[in-house]
């Protein structure tokens, strides 16, 4: 059994900034009005497998921390990253940002690509959920760059949370 929710509709979405270094497009800062679908499998416990108002509050609380900042990936051995005062500056080969901390979103990825952002939204969701009380098996999220295009990833819960 499942429940899902669609992101578009929920109005579980998020704004923010990124770039994919060395990309010919996605090489420049630009931005997404991203919406993250989730469906969630498991048995009923009691009347549901989770309730509908509690899995919104989950992934509003994950958008909130991306709403509006420059996402950027901590692991991506593309970037050098270094605190300069209250900022940060990026260098990406020839190019260097200077950006406030208050404005960026750290995400312990490897990239900020739509792929890398919903395994990052599902294992924070998968870990909200493991400390509640729930029958979850199985996190599907999808994250939409925008209407009619996203990536996927599943997550099992069975055996634990392990990306």
């Amino acid at each position: 059994m499942w429940i899902e929710l669609d992101g578009w509709m929920a109005k579980l979405r998020f704004s923010a900034c990124h770039l994919i270094p060395h990309h010919l497009k996605c090489g420049r800062l630009h931005g997404h009005t991203y919406a993250v679908n989730v469906r969630v499998h498991g048995r009923r416990s009691g009347e549901f497998i989770i309730d509908f108002e509690l899995l919104k509050e989950m992934v509003a609380q994950i958008c909130s921390r991306l709403d509006h900042h420059v996402i950027i990936a901590e692991n991506d051995p593309r970037l050098s990253i270094r605190k300069d005062g209250d900022g940060v500056v990026i260098d990406i080969g020839e190019k260097t940002y200077r950006l406030p901390i208050d404005d960026i979103a750290f995400i312990p990825t490897d990239s900020t690509s739509a792929e890398s952002l919903c395994m990052y939204v599902a294992g924070e969701l998968a870990r909200m959920i493991e400390t509640s009380d729930h029958s979850v098996s199985r996190l599907e999220v999808r994250i939409d760059e925008g209407i009619g295009q996203g990536a996927g990833c599943t997550l099992d819960l069975d055996d634990g949370v392990s990306l």
